[in-house]
């Protein structure tokens, strides 16, 4: 008999501690707008036991990712490749790279969290309950590609009317066996950054808005956000140059969250829940191939130019923009260290899948493009496939090959990878999810 169980955690910091997405923020968080939340998910099928916990986090770091999973297999009995923890990638929550300027606030924080995350895990699998599960998928143009081409052929953070995004909305409806809601999990592909630079107060940004009402339109059912491959898409109605052309506000992010929920609100009633299925899940670790040559130089580059700008500083400087008008040499001067560094190691990258009968999850840990989620959900053999991303860990953009010879904040910040690193995550996704495919069922030891 398969069972479901589910729980949620305030995840919110404290005010004063520093916000994550934007490095031209000036401030730490001022004020608390909406709470950010983690939210659990745990089926047990009575052979096997998973877990999957959305977090209103920019990500989560490997070593967090690793304690909780091995706490949860002591206390909850999820084996390790299945837990999977995802964050929204909101960047209204607490900054989560630690470059060694860390303030005790923030280090308490991020050393709680982990065994505040495996109780959580605990809860949702001490609340199982029988339950179904279905799947259906809805349309949503919440998102836009953000790669715009302006004069020059640069490539810059815009609007993009004819580039590729992803329109599939995913659900998952999770009855109790008695047909009352328990749970709706949505998949959406769109970086959460309604909210800009200039705002200082945290929040979930517009998946906060889409599980508020999505619970007001499914009473009884715990919403959960779970964000897609969305490296290159940004809202439509979001700020483009980072303000300079437009700012941002609540407004923004309250829409695209309604317009998300009134989707998936729709969607359920398409989804026909059940409980004929066995659970698998099936994870590896794999090598991408980089060009850490090319991201030396870039860096070196990089550095030169920040000096440049440092010895003729601008006159007139917005407060609120500094990653553009303020040159950082010394961060610049950081950054060539790390390149030399990590000489020519490989990055690693974790691919899970979880496969619930009616739908399976591919995760992966980075800010993957649309193009490759789209490919794998297309291309997979199981129906329907939901791509996550910020899974697992954080090992930034992977871009398209042409992507990399376009140029454009992605590429350039995913200079350390190979342009064919994504064409390899998609093959061996595409092998995992085979051989889950053809591999027994599996037994709890």
């Amino acid at each position: 008999m398969l069972k479901a169980g589910v729980a949620k955690l305030d995840v919110t910091p404290p005010v004063g501690m520093r916000m994550a997405g934007f490095a031209g923020r000036v401030f730490p968080s001022l004020a608390v707008h909406d709470p950010l939340w983690a939210r659990a998910v745990v089926f047990d099928d009575g052979k096997q036991r998973v877990g999957l916990v959305a977090m209103d986090l920019i990500g989560i770091w490997e070593p967090a990712v690793a304690q909780v999973r091995e706490g949860a297999a002591k206390s909850a009995g999820i084996a390790p490749e299945g837990l999977l923890l995802a964050g929204t990638h909101t960047h209204s929550g607490p900054t989560f790279w630690d470059d060694g300027t860390f303030t005790d606030q923030e280090k308490a924080y991020w050393a709680e969290l982990p065994d505040r995350l495996t109780g959580l895990v605990n809860e949702a699998a001490s609340n199982l309950v029988p339950a179904k599960v279905g799947a259906a998928s809805g349309w949503c143009a919440v998102g836009i590609n953000r790669r715009e081409v302006v004069p020059g052929n640069l490539v810059v953070l815009g609007r993009n009317h004819f580039g590729i995004f992803d329109t599939e909305l995913g659900l998952v409806r999770i009855d109790r066996e008695d047909g009352t809601p328990l749970a709706g999990l949505m998949n959406y592909a769109c970086h959460a950054v309604c909210l800009m630079p200039d705002n200082y107060l945290t929040s979930a940004d517009y998946p906060g808005y889409a599980v508020h009402h999505f619970e007001q339109r499914v009473p009884g059912a715990m919403g959960v956000f779970f964000q897609g491959a969305c490296g290159n898409i940004n809202p439509r109605e979001a700020a483009v140059n980072h303000g300079y052309v437009s700012g941002s506000s609540f407004g923004i992010a309250a829409r695209a969250g309604q317009e998300v929920a009134r989707e998936a609100a729709r969607v359920w009633a398409k989804a026909e829940p059940t409980s004929s299925f066995d659970v698998r899940f099936a994870n590896k670790t794999i090598a991408l191939p980089t060009n850490r040559a090319r991201a030396l130089k870039s860096a070196e580059a990089a550095l030169k130019d920040a000096e440049r700008a440092a010895a003729e500083p601008r006159e007139s400087k917005n407060p609120y923009m500094t990653w553009y008008t303020v040159p950082s040499p010394e961060r610049a001067r950081k950054r060539v260290e790390e390149m030399k560094k990590q000489g020519d190691a490989p990055v690693e990258c974790e691919i899970q899948a979880i496969s619930l009968g009616p739908v399976t999850f591919v995760a992966w840990p980075g800010e993957i493009f649309c193009d490759f989620g789209m490919e794998v959900k297309q291309n997979s053999p199981f129906h329907p496939t939901y791509a996550l991303g910020y899974a697992n860990g954080s090992i930034g953009y992977i871009p398209t090959p042409e992507a990399f010879k376009e140029g454009g904040y992605e590429a350039d910040t995913a200079a350390h990878l190979a342009d064919n690193a994504g064409l390899v995550l998609v093959d061996e996704t595409m092998k995992l999810l085979k051989e889950l495919k053809e591999r027994p069922v599996q037994t709890r030891e």
